[in-house]
């Protein structure tokens, strides 16, 4: 039994680090939201002009553009019907050089929240940052755990490595970032839209089953999977390897399907190489029971 003073410790240490993550997660959530350019894909342009960039400073490590070091300019706007304005630019959308070189600019108009002046620029990464906004910003709500912060007793740390003898739920999470990711990226391909969105949906959905997974560990909810029988074993290591070929297969055919553009190429092999780690986990956890029911013999 934990005593009460460190049990106090403990929760004070625990509660630190979650506050912790949940800033820190908050910054990454408006760094990747900017850096990518989600929030410049939206409006409809209304204007075009030039910006020249009059005053530029460093700005950094925390500022409006996230996470490390930016240029920050105020720039004169000459619009296209001979009007000027002025604004400031932000994540180096204007540097220095655009004092002498002026960059072209547009005014949008966007739903529910007037109008916004914005450098005019291809923004390939804008569907990625799109596609992470909702898991980023549900886990700076849910936080994670800190491993190691505070430590855990050597009867949960047995036990944790038992849970983790699971099949597939400990990739789910994981599966779920990578699907992601990949969807996200492959939306900077025009022809890989209707794939990439299919991609991103399944990847939510893994994140979904992973979190509850999760949930139920943090409660200590979830208990240690039954060893299985070695006929069992035998089973799922099968359908592991088979797995794994199917896998390959569909990767070496979206290899070789023509695609020229590297996000394509990632949003084509994002499902048969989860696929692939899926029944590879199977085949490794499957030696690892087999190993259990050695011991025990």
């Amino acid at each position: 039994m934990i005593p009460p003073a460190e049990g106090g410790a403990r929760r004070r240490t625990y509660l630190t680090a979650q506050v912790l993550v949940r800033v820190v997660l908050a910054l990454v959530t408006y760094t990747v939201f900017v850096g990518t350019g989600a929030l410049a894909s939206d409006g409809v342009v209304v204007q075009q002009g030039t910006a020249q960039a009059v005053d530029c400073d460093r700005v950094g490590p925390i500022s409006r553009s996230g996470l490390g070091w930016y240029w920050s300019c105020d720039a004169e706007i000459t619009w296209a019907d001979g009007s000027t304005g002025r604004s400031s630019f932000q994540a180096s959308d204007l540097t220095p050089q655009s004092r002498t070189e002026p960059a072209p600019v547009v005014r949008k108009e966007v739903r529910n929240r007037g109008d916004m002046v914005d450098v005019d620029k291809q923004r390939p990464l804008a569907g990625l940052g799109w596609a992470l906004y909702i898991p980023l910003l549900g886990t700076t709500l849910a936080g994670f755990r800190v491993p190691g912060v505070p430590r855990r007793s050597a009867h949960q740390r047995v036990r944790d490595r038992e849970r983790r003898l699971q099949w597939w739920q400990p990739l789910a999470l994981p599966i779920g970032w990578g699907l992601v990711f990949a969807g996200g990226f492959a939306t900077a391909d025009q022809a890989f839209r209707g794939w990439s969105v299919f991609t991103i949906v399944l990847g939510y959905a893994a994140l979904v089953a992973g979190w509850f997974i999760w949930v139920n560990r943090r409660r200590d909810q979830q208990p240690a999977p039954p060893q299985p029988s070695p006929e069992q074993l035998t089973t799922v290591s099968t359908w592991g390897r088979r797995l794994c070929w199917v896998g390959g297969v569909l990767a070496l055919v979206g290899l070789v399907a023509g695609v020229s553009s590297w996000p394509g190429v990632i949003g084509l092999l994002a499902v048969p190489v989860c696929v692939v780690v899926v029944g590879t986990r199977m085949v490794v956890v499957a030696r690892r029971h087999a190993s259990k029911l050695q011991n025990i013999a």
